[in-house]
């Protein structure tokens, strides 16, 4: 679950909360003012909002949650309509353009007659980068990445290797923490919290 803020320049802000169904389930209205207010600082920010405006409550359901493949007869989703992670960590542009990248190649082979496997050559490479943005922002959220962000004494190459994901990067199957992300984040935060404990 999360919930963002965002202010305009006149006097008005963006609020919306991102969640499972089970946790969102209710009038749109009632469940975004409980979120609202159930958060500390928000109740705060937003103690004297006016609610009532001109632009009515909303909610999206199953956006870009569980779907069952990326690729299909005459589709292919691209960026956050394949794989919506975080709005933080902006990796959204990011896989938009790879994605779009991708795709424009061999749906440019195809076109041309030659074979095309939407598969191997636009999914799998796709949720390269995707499950290693994924591994960072749940590793944010689950303190792991924190761990190491907030390390004193970090490496400047571990460092350098984690910006470049952060920056982009996160489909350079070199860089150790793209490979196996899941893993190299999780030992890399337990031998950072040993390092601490000494």
């Amino acid at each position: 679950m999360w919930i963002w803020l965002i202010p305009f320049g006149d006097n008005r802000c963006s609020v919306g909360v991102v969640g499972t169904p089970d946790k969102l389930a209710g009038e749109s209205e009632t469940v975004l003012k409980k979120f609202v207010y159930e958060c500390p600082m928000l109740s705060e920010i937003l103690d004297k909002a006016v609610w009532e405006n001109d632009f009515p409550f909303r909610s999206i359901q199953g956006y870009s949650a569980n779907v069952k493949s990326l690729h299909g007869r005459h589709f292919a989703l691209l960026g956050n309509a394949a794989e919506f992670l975080d709005p933080v960590f902006s990796s959204g542009v990011t896989i938009a353009l790879h994605s779009a990248e991708l795709a424009a190649d061999l749906l440019t082979k195809q076109l041309k007659g030659e074979a095309a496997d939407w598969q191997t050559e636009f999914a799998e490479p796709l949720m390269i980068g995707v499950d290693a943005f994924r591994t960072y922002v749940d590793g944010w959220y689950d303190f792991r990445f924190q761990n190491v962000v907030y390390a004193p004494d970090r490496s400047p190459e571990i460092s350098r290797m984690l910006s470049s994901i952060l920056a982009g990067y996160a489909w350079d199957t070199e860089n150790p923490f793209v490979a196996k992300s899941e893993q190299r984040l999780t030992a890399l935060s337990e031998w950072v919290g040993q390092l601490e404990s000494e």
